[in-house]
């Protein structure tokens, strides 16, 4: 089973921006890092990206991202699958929101691999929030069990301190 984790922080702001572009983009962890509207080769130009957008619609004090882990079945052994899914799971919010992604290799939940997705909350196109609530998100995990072929459990967790190491 795929368990999809919606990590949230409303109060971090610009910081919490910052810090999850640096997260999702160090290359001594990042396997396969991807992005859609963003240098997701340069923590600092991809932080950058997002914020402008951010800034260009006056959505700055609003929570500045969608952080969603993906912590693929045990059968996900190797490096290669887990970017692929990566990439194909990243792509739903291609088309309105800039984002940025990476797998990851072991430390969350029991998995082998898992995928960090960070989504900008502020759509480039029209300014508008994303919006998290349990109907979008099923809908999300749809598209992953469509990309995976496995079964999906959902979770939300409050996270204060999230990209903190």
């Amino acid at each position: 089973m795929v368990v999809v984790t919606v990590n949230r922080n409303t109060y971090g702001g610009e910081d919490y921006l910052r810090k999850a572009c640096s997260y999702v983009t160090d290359p001594s962890r990042a396997i396969a890092p991807g992005g859609y509207g963003v240098d997701y080769t340069d923590a600092s130009k991809c932080f950058q990206n997002m914020w402008a957008t951010k800034r260009y619609y006056g959505k700055t004090s609003d929570n500045p991202l969608l952080h969603i882990v993906i912590s693929y079945e045990d059968g996900v052994k190797d490096a290669d699958t887990a970017a692929l899914y990566s990439r194909k799971i990243a792509s739903y919010y291609n088309g309105n929101y800039q984002n940025v992604f990476c797998a990851h290799e072991k430390d969350r939940h029991c998995s082998h691999y898992h995928t960090h997705l960070v989504v900008n909350s502020t759509a480039y196109t029209n300014g508008h929030l994303i919006n998290s609530w349990m109907g979008n998100m099923n809908q999300f995990c749809a598209h992953v069990i469509n990309v995976t072929g496995q079964k999906v459990w959902l979770e939300f967790k409050n996270k204060a301190f999230d990209f903190n190491g």
